[in-house]
Parts: C-alpha cells; sequence; structure tokens
C-alpha cells in the first residue's frame, strides 16, 4: 500500500494519528459472461467521491448509519491481527456516492474503510487480502477493485486471457481476476451520469445472487464478440483518443452485454424508465450512452464540458443530472496525518 505523508497537525486533533482516503466513483459497461469468471470493462471517475478519515479515539467508533458496513469489516481485521479488541478510533464517512446507482459506491466505501484501518494499525495486509477477505468485494467483477488501486479504464479478463494483466494480477494475489489492459482516458472528456427520479427498485445482496441464479451463460458467439469489442474497438480508441469510436463501441458492448441479463430485467436495460433515458439520449444523437451495472444509472460521454452542456440541455423533469465528471486517471488518494 503506497501512501503519501502530510503532517497537517489540525485535521489531526493536534496529538493524534489519522489516515485519509479519497477514492472516486466507479462506471461498469457491462460483463462478459453471466458466470464465473465474469470479466468485463469500465471506468474511474473522479466524481461522485468517496472520503474516509480514521483517527484516534478512546474506544472505536464509526458512524450508526454506516455501522453494519464498517463493523463487521473491523471485526475481520481485528480476527485477522489477532488483537483482543477492536482498535481505539473513530471512523468517519465525509462523502460518499450515492448507493444503489451503478456507481459501485460500496466497493469503494468497503476498500477505502479496510485499507484506512489497516493503515491506521500499521497493518501489512495485500489487495487481495484487502478486497477478498476484509472488505469482502470482488465476489464477481472487480472492475471497481483495479479501479481504486490504478485508476482509469479498465478491462477486467476472465480465465485463459494472458497478456499485460499478469503482473496486474501478481501485484492484487491471485484471487482476483487479473486486468488484462488498463487505460487512461482523456482529461477533457466528461461522462454524465443520470437517474430516471420514477426508477423506484434497486438490485443488490440476495435480489442479486437469486437473478444471477436464473442467469444463462453467454454463449460462444456473443462472448466472443464483446471481447471483440473491447479489444478491437474501445481500447484502442480510448488509447488513440479517438472519441467517436471510442463512445460507439461503449454503446453497442453496453447494449449486447445487458442482452444477457434480458430475462432479469425486461430488455437491454434495466425497466422502462431507464430504456426511456436511453431513448432521450438516442434522440439527442448522443452517441456514448449506456446503463451502469444493474442501473437505474444512465451514463452518457462527451468530448468536451462544452459539448455536454449543450448535449444535457433540456433534461427531462423526471431525470435527476447525479454527476458531470472526467476520468479519475490516478489511483484513490492516502493521506498520514499526525503522528502515531
Amino acid at each position: 500500500m503506497n501512501a503519501s505523508r502530510t503532517i497537517n497537525p489540525q485535521d489531526s486533533d493536534g496529538n493524534g494519528f489519522s489516515v485519509r482516503i479519497c477514492t472516486g466513483s466507479r462506471l461498469h459497461f457491462g460483463l462478459l459472461d453471466t458466470v464465473r469468471p465474469f470479466g468485463g470493462v469500465g471506468v474511474m471517475l473522479n466524481t461522485p467521491s468517496t472520503e474516509v478519515v480514521v483517527s484516534t479515539a478512546a474506544r472505536f467508533r464509526c458512524p450508526d448509519d454506516y455501522q453494519d458496513r464498517i463493523g463487521p469489516i473491523a471485526e475481520r481485521i481485528r480476527q485477522l491481527n489477532g488483537a483482543a479488541t477492536l482498535p481505539s478510533c473513530c471512523v468517519e464517512v465525509l462523502r460518499t456516492a450515492p448507493t444503489h446507482c451503478g456507481l459501485g459506491s460500496g466497493t469503494q466505501l468497503a476498500l477505502a474503510v479496510t485499507e484506512s484501518l489497516c493503515l491506521y494499525q500499521a497493518l501489512t495486509v495485500d489487495q487481495s487480502t484487502i478486497a477478498n477477505a476484509l472488505a469482502s468485494r470482488g465476489q464477481r467483477s472487480v472492475v471497481g477493485t483495479h479501479g481504486y488501486w490504478q485508476g482509469g479504464m479498465i478491462y477486467e479478463a476472465g480465465d485463459g486471457e494472458a497478456g499485460d494483466g499478469e503482473a496486474d494480477e501478481k501485484a492484487v494475489g491471485g484471487n482476483l481476476n487479473a486486468v488484462q489492459e488498463g487505460v487512461y482516458l482523456p482529461e477533457e472528456w466528461r461522462v454524465a451520469v443520470l437517474r430516471p427520479l420514477d426508477h423506484v427498485f434497486a438490485v443488490s445482496g440476495e435480489q442479486e445472487r437469486e437473478k444471477f441464479a436464473r442467469l444463462q451463460p453467454a454463449s460462444e458467439k456473443v462472448g466472443h464478440e464483446l471481447r471483440r469489442l473491447v479489444i478491437e474497438e474501445i481500447m484502442p480508441a480510448a488509447k488513440r483518443g479517438h472519441f467517436n469510436a471510442f463512445a460507439n463501441g461503449t454503446r453497442i458492448y453496453n447494449e449486447l452485454s445487458g442482452r444477457l441479463f434480458a430475462s432479469v430485467q425486461g430488455g437491454s436495460y434495466n425497466g422502462e424508465a431507464v430504456t426511456q433515458v436511453i431513448e432521450w439520449l438516442s434522440d439527442r444523437g448522443v452517441l456514448g450512452h449506456g446503463q451502469s451495472s444493474w442501473g437505474p444509472g444512465v451514463f452518457a460521454w462527451f468530448e468536451s464540458q462544452k459539448a455536454a452542456v449543450a448535449g444535457l440541455a433540456s433534461l427531462p423533469d423526471n431525470v435527476e443530472l447525479i454527476t458531470l465528471a472526467s476520468v479519475r486517471n490516478v489511483p484513490r488518494s492516502v493521506q498520514l496525518l499526525g503522528r502515531r
């Protein structure tokens, strides 16, 4: 775990030690398959961000709203460390991305909390253990997990795919799918994340497990085409900064990947409200649109801030703009504040 060290007595209550971690959000363009090893492609965004601070306290404390998520992480770390009690510290969640919007907020929060607690206790823990054993993430796609540590766009390989990802897999341990390729996107590109206000249900937890259990694996033909789109269209366009090719390839990939879930979400997109947002974007000539994860977050790519403002003009009253973001081409940031 690499961390920059900054001394800031005001932030560390004058005589305490604290750890501050800030990360972004994850967009997911879709899985390569509905069964292990899944695979997929997605990208990290600068906003909405998640920020966690762990600081000295008389006993272990965390916000009541996050007790059910932070408490189990702290207990797993205690067991790993062989400690008799939880650490004497306060975990603060300063901000986080909206939940159940397709932004991967649960993964980013869990990783930030886990890593900050490990750093606070000066524990040396590899990234795979942080993700799998302690944060309890990476059960399916690990785009957001790899994105937390490296930023940019992530092509997560399935089994049997070799390449540059071997070094990345070794870096995070053998329990996570490898990164087949990572690309930093142009700083001037923008992506809007929209949400239909009349979308009332979310997919997570046991409901998500039940839906996956009902899905059929991708056919060889569909699996091959999804990989071809990533390898031959999306990634090359991203590396060369060819916006139209990237946006169009992303749209086609997302729609095709979405068909794998048609039996449990009613089509390539999760419900009528999400589909209507997609259709609105298409009618306005927005090339790079799609549903992130289960939605209801809908992404739309633009070549510049100016293009985004024009493209999002006259947004329907029943659609909310969650964020207009740039790509986060850097890992999560870590600050160690004060002295132990």
